[in-house]
């Protein structure tokens, strides 16, 4: 059985139309799969805690760890669960689509099918030299407990995906990314750099990334979290 843990929190408002929409999406289009949506009882809202929620009850063995708001096509999420009998685990993207705030809103009021309408307006999110790690994983489940999950050290958004990728590239193998497009749906920004915690969390996932290959180094970082 296949997982897809969603971490979630409402807003009561646009975020909650756009996880509404994203759950029925991959019900409809990924019959057969699990899906497990965390919540988390911090705040600011934690998704390294609201995954590791959704993890706790999940009963497949591999987990597609998604954003509530991205949209990815089914079939290379199959893709992505098939190639995790070569690669420790799948990032399945390298180009990310942003929805207009428009086309955004005909999404919410269509049934959620797989192609998207042609006609929706999408802008290519330009990330520079460095991509992102986060938005949608695919990885064995006995790989995410390995790591021991997420580190609910983050609180609030910022850095949580960095440093998970830096778990698993050292303690599991590196990912293998596939050259494909995923699209993100509109909703009001919740800047980063506003959360309170911020720059605690930058700094806890500056050390995950600087102990990158070193497995001890990262075991003795995760090993703290049961500890603080």
């Amino acid at each position: 059985m296949i997982s897809i843990l969603i971490p979630f929190q409402t807003d009561r408002g646009p975020r909650q139309k756009a996880f509404e929409w994203i759950k029925q999406f991959y019900a409809h289009n990924m019959k057969g799969t699990e899906i497990c949506v965390g919540s988390c009882k911090t705040k600011p809202f934690s998704k390294a805690q609201a995954v590791n929620n959704a993890a706790s009850n999940a009963k497949g063995e591999v987990f597609i760890i998604l954003d509530a708001d991205m949209i990815c096509s089914p079939s290379i999420l199959r893709q992505s669960v098939q190639l995790l009998d070569k690669y420790p685990w799948i990032i399945p993207y390298s180009t990310v689509k942003n929805i207009s705030k428009s086309s955004t809103k005909q999404l919410m009021n269509a049934s959620p099918a797989w192609p998207l309408p042609s006609n929706i307006q999408t802008k290519i999110n330009y990330f520079g030299k460095a991509l992102p790690v986060g938005g949608i994983n695919v990885l064995p489940k006995k790989c995410f407990f390995n790591i021991g999950g997420f580190d609910e050290r983050f609180v609030g958004w910022g850095g949580e995906d960095d440093a998970f990728a830096c778990a698993v590239n050292t303690l599991c193998g590196r990912y293998k990314r596939l050259k494909t497009s995923v699209y993100h749906l509109w909703h009001p920004k919740s800047p980063v750099r506003h959360n309170p915690y911020y720059a605690k969390n930058t700094a806890l996932a500056h050390r995950y990334c600087n102990s990158s290959n070193d497995k001890h180094a990262i075991k003795q970082i995760i090993n703290e979290r049961f500890h603080f």
